[in-house]
């Protein structure tokens, strides 16, 4: 088959349309992933290609696939509270998202994903669905999360987070309550933010948005719904870690 025009790129994935499926190339190996009907397929170079490369394929590929049947990701964490309601947290990188959903979980909130959290309308509202990844926070916190000095963890190579996976409750698909944008800060505030300031927000944290495809108007009409959610900005210091629990259910009913 020829090659055809790149279309999108995400990180070091090249995609290009082929009427109905979407070719997934990765630029620094010939390995190639396809989506159709539905479906990953595995292309040419697939299966000799190392897992880092199967691994960045799959994840691209399981976003598009998720992607036409109406769930969207967001770079964000996701978090269940003792009444079954989801809490969105979104932020940029290195903005507290995994830290705080750590806390939440040894207070027993349940995790959706790390960094990023699957999220769909439905007629009841907007429902946030789990998206597997490892919850990864920085070892640097063992005087916070004492248990991180234990030595049972390693952290990532080279990472100057030196970010460690720890072991949280799994949490399942539930309606969300509430989004919260966060941000690391030296005092702490939490105040409501308005459905434009939302939902820019939200689309700076949801790239996909962009694609030029059939599916970009419903991401976006997504993104306008959990807007219109109740919507906090969160500056947090280190200090709120072991009251956040309370903060967040003390802002909404």
């Amino acid at each position: 088959m020829s090659a055809a025009a790149v279309s999108w790129r995400w990180g070091e994935v090249d995609a290009s349309d082929h009427i109905g499926r979407t070719c997934l190339t990765h630029r620094h190996a010939e390995a190639q992933l396809w989506v159709e009907s539905g479906r990953l397929v595995r292309g040419d170079g697939y299966d000799a290609a190392s897992a880092t490369v199967r691994h960045e394929l799959a994840r691209v590929g399981a976003i598009v696939r998720l992607r036409q049947r109406g769930r969207y990701l967001v770079h964000a964490a996701g978090v269940v509270d003792p009444m079954g309601r989801a809490w969105v947290l979104a932020g940029d990188s290195g903005s507290g998202k995994s830290t705080l959903a750590y806390a939440l979980a040894r207070r027993g909130w349940t995790v959706l994903g790390d960094d990023g959290v699957l999220m769909e309308r439905d007629a009841a509202g907007v429902i946030a669905h789990p998206w597997r990844e490892p919850l990864r926070v920085s070892q640097r916190l063992d005087a916070t999360f004492p248990e991180l000095a234990a030595g049972k963890h390693e952290s990532i190579l080279g990472d100057p987070r030196r970010r460690v996976a720890v072991r949280v409750l799994q949490g399942c698909s539930a309606p969300v309550v509430a989004i919260v944008l966060v941000e690391r800060a030296a005092a702490f505030a939490i105040t409501s933010a308005g459905p434009v300031s939302a939902l820019a927000a939200l689309v700076r944290q949801s790239p996909w948005v962009i694609l030029d495809d059939e599916y970009a108007r419903p991401h976006l009409d997504l993104l306008r719904h959990a807007a219109a959610q109740p919507v906090f900005r969160l500056k947090h210091t280190l200090a709120e870690l072991r009251s956040l629990p309370d903060v967040l259910l003390g802002v909404v009913s």
